[in-house]
């Protein structure tokens, strides 16, 4: 009797670690089963059918068009080279290293959360990155979010969590997305880098010059107001502008009728740079501004022509330094 409940034990411990090795083997291949697959199939046997690409993140919302089977940002100002083939290179070889939690509550800490979903005063972590394609008939091909990038996987680029739109798996991918993170940064965003030493004026005007700043022996001075105190940091404020203007944003000419805001930079070799104050942005201090140049010394008129190829027929967001000066009266440069 003894014998037969011993034999009847064994083989129940047997039997049940089978099983437990069969769940746990069927866990694991479940995890790993998608291993190797492309995460966005046949993007680029797709991207001709794609008609339009959006991005959202953080600091990041713009759309990509396709034109004549290339892609273009909105405006249509030039991307930085390699920054488009960078881009659609890295998502084409993103490949599935495997499934990771499904459990919603969990993609906060894998940055996976939909920046429209997402808690502002979250400081520990980020929203996804949102890419999603369009197709020519205005369909969603594909919308996806990429998150946290992770090391411990193998290869150059490392790895990155990332999920569908619309659905709670996350995966763990091979590869990483590689992108600008901020939306200038798409574009050689410096327009001007320009020397100082060579300014003769500078003039601030609305319907009249409000005020004029005189550049002499590399000192600035305000022209025909010699007795009051000016701050000479507020004139080199206005005169650092030229020193290395960066835009943070870029769009076409609009029907927008301009006013009379404008600083007038001439250089004592003949170049005239004018900053044309469009309107506020909404959504910031910053401001919208055309920048044109010309030129009355032959030594410079190609320069004037470079910089006008830049910008001709787009607007520039201005940083908030710059964008405040349009308003300047003379009582601002006042040293309190």
């Amino acid at each position: 009797m003894t014998s037969n409940f011993t034999k009847l034990s064994i083989v129940t411990a047997i039997f049940l670690g089978l099983a437990s090795y069969s769940v746990l083997k069927n866990k694991d291949s479940n995890l790993f089963s998608e291993r190797g697959n492309t995460f966005i199939e046949n993007l680029p046997s797709k991207l001709n059918d794609i008609q339009k690409i959006k991005i959202t993140g953080r600091d990041l919302d713009m759309e990509l068009i396709n034109k004549n089977n290339s892609f273009i940002e909105t405006s249509g100002y030039p991307f930085k080279a390699n920054v488009w083939e960078s881009f659609i290179t890295s998502l084409s070889l993103l490949r599935i290293e495997e499934k990771k939690t499904n459990n919603p509550e969990r993609h906060n800490e894998l940055n996976l959360v939909d920046i429209d979903k997402f808690k502002e005063n979250n400081d520990d972590n980020e929203p996804a990155t949102k890419i999603t394609f369009f197709t020519k008939d205005q369909k969603i091909f594909k919308s996806i979010l990429l998150g946290k990038i992770d090391n411990t996987v193998g290869g150059i680029s490392g790895g990155q969590f990332a999920r569908y739109d619309k659905d709670n798996q996350a995966y763990l991918l091979k590869g990483a997305l590689r992108m600008p993170s901020g939306k200038s940064d798409w574009f050689n965003s410096l327009l001007l880098k320009l020397d100082q030493e060579k300014l003769s004026s500078i003039s601030v005007k609305r319907k009249k010059i409000i005020f004029e700043i005189e550049s002499k022996d590399r000192k600035l001075s305000l022209k025909n107001n010699p007795d009051l105190k000016i701050d000479e940091e507020k004139l080199k404020q206005v005169a650092e502008v030229i020193d290395a203007f960066y835009f943070y944003d870029v769009r076409k000419v609009n029907k927008i009728k301009k006013n009379n805001n404008t600083i007038s930079y001439k250089f004592k070799d003949g170049l005239i740079l004018e900053l044309n104050f469009i309107e506020k942005s909404k959504d910031s201090k910053e401001s919208w501004i055309e920048i044109s140049a010309q030129s009355n010394n032959p030594k410079t008129i190609n320069e004037a022509n470079d910089l006008n190829k830049k910008t001709k027929g787009y607007q520039f967001l201005a940083n908030i330094n710059t964008s405040v000066i349009f308003n300047w009266n003379i009582k601002d440069l006042i040293k309190k």
